[in-house]
């Protein structure tokens, strides 16, 4: 904090951004450190400058470069001046009012950050926990599919599965399938947005899933984030069934489990999606 100087009762000398808008540390870095905690964390301003005894909180050996800061933080603090009829004003520098909110402590402490854009969409929409999860591993491309597991030398199919055609990437797997994109042309057509269905240069699923719902009006978009996200979970279920039970890709199986699931999913509270479909859980392809 930085602090206006009045009678400095309620100000501390070695912490608090009091002199020229700076603390002790930032102007004399070594004298700081020669004073132990003990002492800096209650020494006052107006304690410290009585008969200079700020001097006598320093302890530790006197090199040049000591000597050095000694004389600088000594004239400056030499020509201070205390008003003992002012009472301390403690400024928050981080706000233009000059007043502590936790929001601005809150936006400082996340300055520099790197926004992830669809953190929103995955932590934000109605699903169960672990679809969340799912979606953001997916999103930071941490799913076991066959192009990672190659990364790691650990055991995997030459191609992907659902399509026997290229390698498999959680991407390829969610939109760049031809098994995914019939999947979602039918599973979007039952609910009138059979248009919104992933496209050839549609390579990669979140960019995909932001194209879809960003235009989505307040109404629809809610449910339409976990009837994707839902979308998405199933298929990566069903992928590891074939994978690891050795199950045949099955686009009608998909979407009666998709069905299946929209019912639970409404039932356990999912506004949303139950405001967008009428779902009958019956899907049939053809």
């Amino acid at each position: 904090m930085s602090t206006e100087i009045g009678n400095g009762a309620s100000t501390l000398f070695w912490e608090d951004r009091w002199l020229l808008g700076q603390r002790i540390q930032d102007l004399s870095p070594l004298i700081s450190g020669m004073v132990p905690k003990r002492i800096s964390n209650k020494r006052t301003v107006s304690e410290a400058i009585t008969d200079m005894c700020w001097v006598r909180d320093i302890h530790g050996i006197a090199s040049l470069e000591v000597i050095t800061e000694f004389i600088k933080l000594w004239d400056i603090v030499s020509g201070v001046m205390l008003q003992p009829e002012v009472e301390d004003v403690h400024m928050w520098q981080f706000s233009t009012s000059g007043k502590y909110m936790a929001k601005s402590a809150y936006d400082v402490l996340f300055q520099g950050a790197i926004s992830f854009e669809p953190w929103e969409r995955i932590w934000k929409t109605w699903t169960p926990g672990k679809c969340q999860f799912f979606m953001w591993l997916a999103a930071h491309l941490r799913c076991w599919t066959v192009d990672r597991l190659a990364r790691k030398n650990l055991p995997h199919p030459e191609s992907c599965l659902m399509c026997d055609q290229e390698d498999e990437t959680i991407d390829h797997l969610l939109v760049g399938c031809v098994f995914a994109c019939q999947f979602w042309h039918f599973l979007l057509n039952r609910i009138g947005h059979g248009h919104l269905a992933p496209l050839p240069d549609d390579l990669i699923f979140r960019e995909w899933w932001a194209k879809v719902t960003k235009p989505a009006n307040s109404s629809i978009k809610k449910g339409l984030n976990s009837y994707i996200t839902l979308g998405a979970w199933v298929l990566w279920r069903h992928r590891n069934d074939c994978v690891f039970n050795g199950a045949s890709p099955n686009l009608a199986t998909v979407l009666r489990t998709v069905g299946y699931e929209v019912r639970m999913w409404s039932m356990a509270g999912a506004k949303g999606l139950s405001l967008l479909t009428s779902y009958d859980g019956e899907a049939v392809v053809g």
